[in-house]
């Protein structure tokens, strides 16, 4: 199955980037790329941790690992946690190779595309999400400290987009977090169906409405990445901002006919 495929990493305001993302096959850093491929496919987004040093360090170690694993090997839960297990060992070994980079870690969120299911695995609260062509999911629950106050029912979640601890993430990979969390659909990216990958930087300042009406827009995944970045730092974001798009060519089938299931 073939897809196509955008993301873009900007800086944003900040002085510096701890944003990176994989997309066929190249690590990204304040840049963009489009294109096509076939599945199998890996892509993903890592946000390397900003108050601690080494942060874009840590994004790079974990997408060069993720990057040098064959797509076709990742074809259970299993050996995906193999190899983000192994990008953790290698985040690890830096950090003490480093003193000052002794606390460095990353969020993580991403996606196998294979021909017959999807892997969707993350950790932190960088993003995956599904649109359709009518509605949009979010794949993923951030590991975050407001959204475990969200599901405590303490704050709502639109409270939590200005609350003080929005930024305190409670997984990541460094500093002997817990594993990332890795679901399984059994069912392939259908044809009309897009996944969306983003880092805070971009979520925090489009809310689900907005995103789907973007989406919804015409265009090429290029194009539509280039929208939705410049969006997000038009609406004020004061974050690096990355946004990958994988969309699959074709109509969107109803989706009484094709449910998307989780484990």
């Amino acid at each position: 199955m073939e897809l196509q495929l955008a993301c873009r990493v900007a800086q944003g305001p900040r002085a510096s980037s701890d944003d990176r993302a994989l997309l066929l096959g190249r690590i990204l850093d304040r840049e963009s790329c489009s294109g096509q491929a076939d599945t199998p496919l890996i892509a993903a987004v890592c946000d390397g941790c900003g108050g601690y040093a080494g942060g874009g360090i840590a994004a790079e170690t974990v997408l060069s690992v993720l990057s040098r694993t064959p797509p076709e090997t990742l074809t259970e839960p299993g050996k995906l946690a193999e190899a983000l297990e192994a990008a953790r060992r290698a985040v690890d070994e830096k950090s003490r190779e480093e003193p000052r980079f002794s606390q460095m870690c990353t969020t993580v969120a991403g996606c196998v595309f294979l021909e017959d299911r999807t892997l969707i695995f993350h950790a932190g609260d960088s993003r995956v999400y599904r649109y359709d062509g009518t509605s949009l999911a979010r794949m993923t629950v951030d590991h975050s400290a407001v959204q475990s106050m969200v599901d405590a029912g303490r704050i709502s979640a639109e409270d939590g987009r200005s609350s003080p601890q929005r930024n305190v993430i409670t997984r990541c990979i460094g500093m002997d977090c817990p594993p990332p969390e890795i679901y399984l659909s059994h069912s392939p990216i259908l044809p009309g169906e897009t996944f969306l990958l983003c880092s805070d930087g971009f979520w925090d300042c489009v809310p689900d409405g907005e995103l789907k009406e973007l989406l919804r827009q015409s265009g090429s995944p290029a194009e539509q990445v280039e929208r939705l970045v410049e969006y997000a730092l038009r609406a004020g974001s004061d974050d690096n901002v990355t946004v990958c798009l994988c969309a699959c060519r074709g109509g969107a089938r109803p989706a009484a006919e094709a449910p998307f299931v989780l484990d």
